[in-house]
């Protein structure tokens, strides 16, 4: 068989900060992930921000943008560092996550990319934060960003249009795409395979008697380490 007939999967996603695992997880599942950054941006959304574990429950953590106007893409949307939000985060994690196992080696990955992008652009610090924790973790993907890629339509024609310009021969997206996938019929009219994977967001040790699912993956990188994490994450 040579390299060209070899099957393609791809993954879309819009960009997101501190993604939870399942994000991860689908990465691993792909062959190209498209970070889905040519939509319109929309606040208070996952795009922007993220939940870390304190000991008190969930605390969100969003990062601040410039004033926009409302059908701004994503990629076009910039970070507002007029305040300090980093040095709120990284104080709000070390408060969360000071004395679990991990916490130096997720800190110091974390203050990194905090770093990054001073009143830059928001996708250039979420997808690249998101790059380098999947590398970290192993994930053999090729990242693409859709703003790269001139994909015409909306919806799912975007979606399908997408897959064709990354060369993909099969769609991999989470269960939850399902019901307006099939309320479209672009892929099936297509003949476009579709793989709807669902979620394992396997429990692990976070300090507390209960688990508390569906964090920003700081969380679990701080609990369980590098190595536990592409545990988690593994297809």
């Amino acid at each position: 068989m040579s390299l060209a007939s070899l099957p393609i999967t791809a993954a879309i996603m819009q960009p997101t900060y501190l993604p939870y695992l399942g994000y991860f997880q689908l990465m691993a599942a792909s062959d190209v992930f498209v970070f889905l950054d040519d939509v319109q941006f929309a606040r208070r959304s996952w795009q922007s921000r993220n939940r870390i574990l304190t000991a008190q429950g969930e605390l969100m953590l969003t990062v601040p943008v410039k004033k926009h106007d409302r059908d701004t893409p994503i990629h076009a949307i910039r970070i507002d560092d007029g305040q300090p939000w980093r040095e709120k985060h990284l104080a709000a994690m070390r408060h969360a996550y000071g004395k679990r196992p991990f916490f130096a080696e997720g800190f110091a990955f974390v203050a990194e990319q905090l770093a990054r992008e001073p009143d830059g652009a928001l996708a250039d610090l979420t997808c690249g934060m998101a790059q380098a924790a999947a590398q970290k973790i192993g994930i053999q993907a090729e990242f693409v960003r859709a703003s790269s890629l001139a994909a015409t339509g909306a919806r799912s024609e975007h979606l399908l249009a997408i897959c064709h310009a990354v060369g993909a021969t099969e769609y991999v997206s989470p269960t939850g795409s399902a019901d307006y996938m099939e309320e479209d019929g672009v892929f099936a009219a297509a003949g476009f395979p579709v793989r709807f994977k669902a979620c394992d967001l396997a429990a692990y040790a976070q300090g507390r008697p209960a688990f508390t699912p569906y964090m920003g993956f700081v969380d679990a990188l701080m609990n369980v380490g590098w190595t536990g994490l592409k545990t988690l994450v593994a297809p």
